[in-house]
């Protein structure tokens, strides 16, 4: 799947243009566009390009970018606490491994 940030769009209507535009593409399996988050989900074959699918969206009179999106594995936790943040938290748990207690089988971090 890509996502592209879609600009210029100003009703849901719009958002049906560039859905339209976007299954037109040859390769393009689907599209769904959703004018309040003003991103483009596009289910696409190997062969097609992000230009491909901007010059669609282009030619429908809008605009198409990279979306600045977030990973499957990357939620709004792990953007919170960030990889020292989360790995600090667990370490300041009072969990226990066996007899010992996590803060003394795990390292330190972040390293002094």
């Amino acid at each position: 799947m890509v996502t592209l940030k879609i600009d210029g769009m100003t009703c849901a209507s719009c958002a049906e243009h560039v859905r339209q535009a976007l299954e037109k593409v040859p390769g393009v399996r689907s599209a769904a566009v959703s004018y309040s988050k003003a991103l483009a989900d596009v289910q696409v074959d190997g062969g097609v390009s992000h230009d491909t699918l901007a010059a669609a969206v282009t030619t429908a009179g809008y605009h198409a970018g990279v979306a600045d999106v977030p990973t499957q594995s990357e939620g709004l936790l792990d953007r919170a606490l960030g990889s020292a943040g989360l790995v600090g938290s667990i370490a300041a748990m009072p969990a226990r491994c066996g007899s010992q207690s996590l803060a003394a089988v795990a390292p330190r971090w972040p390293p002094h």
